[in-house]
């Protein structure tokens, strides 16, 4: 399988910003406002290029920690563990630097990367603005120029006179403020990039998405990576083909990506929930179709990561698809993520012994929750205790950023 790198980080970004709680296009924004500004200073393409990926991924840790010390430690070794250039893991540990040495470690003036005073210059300014949409006029433009005065000590010159270029020229701003363009404002961005990525480095991708969501609850640190290893393990002995089991692997790692729009208060509650927290939580399969399928070649992965919770009977969620609209690996899906919530220690209950599961599961089968057929077949695969983890994919392909 081959993935536009283009396409996968743009689609990934989207669940960034669902995690940070922004206005749903903030890495997007950053990403357009520093490709910008980049573009007046007239940056070489190839430099461009980092900077657009380091804006679109700048909170990649924000959903881990509200210490931004530590949100922007973490974000520079998440990015160093993907096929992406140093560079990006640079600039996005360093985004939240001043120029006069107010930052969060510290460094003055040329000492900070470029990239990093770009990023969060973009940053800063979508903080402040991002949400006030179909609100410019002669009051909105000058509230900007008020804020713009105040930022030459932490930018350089450059920064501040490439943004007020920019801004002084109508579309720019009113191309930001107009709600009909806000959400797509990177696609009017020209990105030069023809780099696709291979399985591997798109497994690399998918684990490190996967660590995101599961460490939003201590109780669910592995359910993402044991899903995607149940998923292979049952298509390989069905007879899938490679493609396939990989496919179904990569769905297991995202599966639960929607995740990140539910709160943390939900995912660690200690008994039932109510129904206003069901209505909540059941909203994640409708968020995690939305996020991956903005990624070019995730169709199939899109069906088997966003129907998990879809029932026989048709009354599953969040599309009430009917069983025999179902396609067997979305079915097998849904069998892996019943079993292996069922196995995992919960914040109202331990682990369930294997005999338990496995009534449950097939009293869900009865029910029509689950398919009855494949519940069987799968039963001798899933009853023993789970295989361990393999180790995450090692392959080593040189980086095409030199």
């Amino acid at each position: 399988m081959y993935v536009s790198r283009h396409s996968l980080i743009y689609g990934l970004s989207y669940a960034l910003d669902i995690a940070g709680k922004n206005n749903l296009s903030h890495s997007k924004s950053t990403a357009y406002i520093a490709i910008s500004i980049g573009r007046e200073l007239e940056m070489p393409e190839p430099a461009i290029l980092k900077l657009y990926y380091a804006s679109l991924l700048h909170d990649i840790a924000l959903s881990n920690t509200y210490d931004m010390e530590q949100h922007c430690v973490d974000g520079e070794k998440m990015l160093r563990k993907l096929p992406l250039s140093k560079t990006i893991a640079r600039a996005v540990r360093y985004h939240h630097e001043a120029y006069n040495g107010s930052g969060i470690f510290g460094l003055v003036g040329k000492k900070i990367p470029f990239d990093s005073l770009i990023i969060r210059f973009a940053s800063d300014f979508d903080d402040e603005f991002g949400k006030h949409l179909d609100q410019f006029e002669i009051n909105m433009y000058n509230t900007v120029c008020k804020w713009l005065e105040k930022q030459p000590p932490f930018f350089p010159n450059k920064i501040i006179s490439a943004f007020t270029k920019l801004i002084k020229r109508e579309s720019f701003l009113l191309d930001y403020f107009n709600a009909e363009t806000k959400y797509a404002l990177s696609k009017k961005l020209v990105i030069d990039d023809d780099v696709f990525y291979g399985y591997f480095d798109v497994v690399k991708f998918a684990h490190c998405f996967a660590d995101i969501i599961d460490c939003k609850s201590t109780f669910t640190r592995t359910h993402s990576n044991g899903i995607a290893n149940l998923a292979r393990r049952a298509t390989k002995i069905k007879g899938y083909d490679t493609e396939t089991q990989h496919k179904m692997y990569i769905a297991g790692l995202l599966h639960d990506i929607g995740k990140l729009d539910v709160s943390p208060d939900i995912l660690h509650k200690n008994g039932p929930l109510t129904p206003e927290e069901r209505f909540e939580i059941n909203k994640h399969t409708y968020y995690t179709r939305k996020i991956l399928e903005q990624i070019e070649g995730f169709e199939d992965i899109v069906e088997y990561a966003s129907n998990h919770h879809e029932k026989i009977d048709g009354k599953g969620y969040p599309n009430r698809i009917e069983g025999e609209k179902l396609s067997e690996l979305e079915k097998i899906m849904a069998v892996c993520d019943v079993f292996q919530a069922l196995t995992e220690e919960r914040p109202y209950r331990q682990t369930l012994p294997s005999e338990k599961v496995w009534a449950i599961i097939e009293e869900m089968a009865a029910k029509k929750h689950l398919d009855a057929r494949l519940v069987a077949e799968m039963k001798p695969t899933l009853y023993k205790e789970k295989p361990p983890e393999p180790a995450k994919p090692s392959l080593k392909q040189q980086s095409i950023f030199k």
